[in-house]
């Protein structure tokens, strides 16, 4: 018979309620049936696992059942069905995951046609846990172990030309139980020829078991992550020369499970354990630390390898325990650099280099901003969560957009609170030169300043259309908006219209009724009205109806547009402001001409009040109506309900609600 294309692996130890899933998932593949074969391992089950693999087995010819004593290990598991498969390929699938649909004739299909020895499809869970995904940004055909991060997923949840297992004898260690696969695929990975990757879709669903019995989920202790680091670094060692691609792949079993392994598992050691580990990991892997590999690991463990490798144990105790209890602040300013904190005696043992770090990381909030003239003021918070310090100076600064020119504003006032809370400024700038300016938050320390652009993050009561002196109807050259930018919303200043040449302005000509009785504005503008120009209506003292609404607008000449009010009704005892948007410029408009208001025919007055604003204030008359009409709306609601239909089969309960409907009911008394 001609040999399968695939040999699926599935190794079983006590998952009846997955492992039934599991292999469903390997059936409905399209790939045609005879160009697969599945070989099942049970080891061991105990937990009736045995019976579903059988009863799979009874109806498809194509699963292999291997039946065996609990070795323990997925390795154990696993290597009883390599030394029978006769696939040219193999893939490993745990017993409580998924392939997706398609996901076999995909791969298979990839690796013939383009003569790879591995391909990975992309990895996905059941709940959204995390799971690897560096490596599938992309589809790549022919990737890069290190530079397209294959190298930073070692699970054997991969399609494997069966060819390099065979000629390099290869099989899982059987006495580990947590990461035997890693030394198994880095082996695989430094024999491949070519190595494709497939990121289109989900090809592999990892499910994460409710009674925990994941063995990726077992709690490990220091010598279980030593002895992966140990393996894997021995097996780069043994398939690659010296140099930057070895330590390109030495970063990983070293920045992973050899840290974790020096991690506050390490504290649960007794001295005499910590010392024999110690002295195995110098003698086995210590060589492969030389100074190009250093370079490449995170600073802490560097600390900690340098450390172990000086015999320095109390100290790198010390600093694990250090780090261990969470320091609040780990970054300070000495001497013109950024330096982690260390305690003294790590200190001291330390290369001074390695306390030296990157900037910490800074957030910036837009609190407020106002224009005055042409002086803009802005309000920021500036929040540095990893500093142990305060810096020397924090400003916003304004950088002439397409040149060199930079304004920095005066602070005029700074609130440091208390360690953890932000850094408040309050900023008033000169007035601009003509011309786009972006704004900034700049920290400096010493003669080291850090720009962060500011507006994007920004207090919900800011205007979303920004700011300007429109108001005080300024000439072109005068006019100043603090806007802002599409897409990120950054906050920027035009001054001079350069950006914002469609300046409009408008005022309120009267009031009016229109033929239902509402509220009309009458407003005239310089220009003719335009389908982008927006008005909005403040509405204040009525939370039910509070906020900006948009008013809607009727053009009723050539420069002349009616703005209907909200219904009055619904705004009783409310304070409305009136603002125009036209060109991307917003403008007040103060409501006048209330004097002449009807306030007889509307059924509502309009007080003024200061700035433009007015308050409605209905009529008894027209109070009266309302009440009238919501009891009517709230019946007819009763009446829709199922509660009502029930009302109305009692004929004495019916003819009271028909009353209160017609309003005619009459309190007893």
């Amino acid at each position: 018979m001609t040999p399968p294309d695939v040999s699926v692996v599935i190794p079983v130890y006590n998952s009846v309620s997955y492992v039934d899933d599991a292999i469903q998932s390997v059936v409905d593949q399209t790939i045609a049936a005879t160009r697969v074969e599945i070989l099942v391992v049970d080891d061991g089950s105990t937990d009736g696992s045995g019976a579903v693999i059988a009863q799979r087995a009874a109806v498809d010819s194509r699963i292999r059942v291997i039946t065996q004593k609990n070795s323990g290990t997925p390795g154990g598991a696993r290597n009883p069905a390599l030394d029978i498969a006769c696939g040219a390929f193999v893939f490993f699938l745990d017993s409580d995951d998924l392939l997706a649909p398609e996901a076999l004739e995909a791969m298979v299909d990839v690796a013939i046609a383009e003569e790879s020895d591995v391909v990975l499809g992309k990895i996905a869970s059941s709940d959204h846990r995390p799971v690897p995904s560096s490596m599938f940004k992309r589809t790549n055909l022919d990737a890069d172990l290190v530079k397209d991060r294959v190298f930073n997923t070692l699970g054997p949840t991969k399609l494997i030309r069966r060819d390099i297992i065979e000629r390099l004898r290869l099989r899982f260690p059987t006495d580990q139980t947590v990461g035997e696969d890693e030394p198994f695929m880095a082996a695989v990975y430094l024999n491949a020829r070519k190595i494709s990757v497939l990121a289109d879709r989900d090809y592999y669903i990892v499910q994460y078991r409710h009674d925990g019995g994941n063995m990726t989920l077992t709690k490990r202790n220091s010598a279980s992550h030593a002895l992966v680091a140990q393996r894997v670094a021995s097996v780069i060692e043994t398939y690659t020369e010296p140099g930057d691609f070895r330590d390109g792949l030495l970063r990983r079993p070293f920045d992973r499970p050899l840290a974790r392994a020096l991690d506050p598992r390490w504290l649960k050691m007794s001295e005499t354990e910590q010392t024999a580990l110690a002295a195995d990991l110098r003698s086995t892997i210590g060589h492969l630390y030389t100074d190009g590999l250093r370079r490449l690991l995170r600073a802490e463990t560097q600390i900690k390898l340098d450390l172990l490798t000086a015999g320095e144990l109390d100290a790198l105790a010390t600093y694990i325990a250090f780090l261990n209890d969470g320091v609040e602040k780990p970054i300070l300013w000495e001497n013109g650099d950024f330096r982690m904190r260390l305690p003294e005696t790590v200190s001291a043992l330390t290369d001074p280099s390695l306390r030296v770090v990157p900037a910490p990381p800074i957030t910036c909030r837009l609190e407020d901003v106002s224009v005055n003239g042409k002086a803009v003021t802005v309000s920021a918070s500036v929040t540095i969560p990893l500093l142990a310090a305060e810096p020397d100076a924090i400003f916003v600064r304004a950088r002439l957009r397409g040149a060199h020119d930079v304004l920095d504003f005066t602070e005029t006032s700074r609130d440091s609170g208390s360690t953890t809370a932000p850094f408040f400024v309050v900023a008033t700038g000169v007035e601009m030169p003509r011309g786009i300016w972006d704004l900034f938050v700049v920290v400096r320390f010493g003669d080291e300043e850090t720009e962060r652009r500011l507006g994007a993050d920004r207090s919900r009561t800011i205007e979303p259309d920004g700011v300007s002196n429109a108001d005080d109807a300024p000439e072109a050259k005068d006019r100043v908006l603090a806007y802002f930018t599409q897409g990120r919303g950054n906050l920027s200043v035009d001054c001079g219209a350069i950006l914002h040449k469609q300046f409009a302005l408008a005022r309120v000509a009267g009031l009016t009724l229109d033929e239902d009785g509402r509220g009309i504005v009458l407003v005239e503008t310089t220009r003719a009205p335009r389908p982008a120009d927006e008005y909005f209506c403040y509405v204040d003292g009525v939370p039910q109806h509070g906020g900006r609404r948009l008013l809607p607008a009727t053009q009723l000449g050539e420069r002349l547009v009616g703005l209907r009010l909200p219904e009055a009704a619904e705004v009783d005892g409310a304070t409305l402001t009136i603002t125009a948007l036209l060109g991307g410029v917003k403008t007040s408009l103060p409501i006048t001409a209330t004097d002449y208001w009807n306030a007889r025919a509307a059924g509502f007055e309009l007080s003024p009040g200061k700035a433009g604003r007015v308050t409605v204030v209905l009529d008894e008359k027209t109070r009266a109506a309302q009440r009238k009409r919501s009891r009517t709306v709230q019946w007819h609601r009763l009446r829709s309900s199922r509660a009502a239909q029930a009302v109305r089969r009692t004929p004495v309960l019916g003819r009271a609600a028909d009353r209160i409907a017609r309003g005619t009911w009459r309190r007893a008394s």
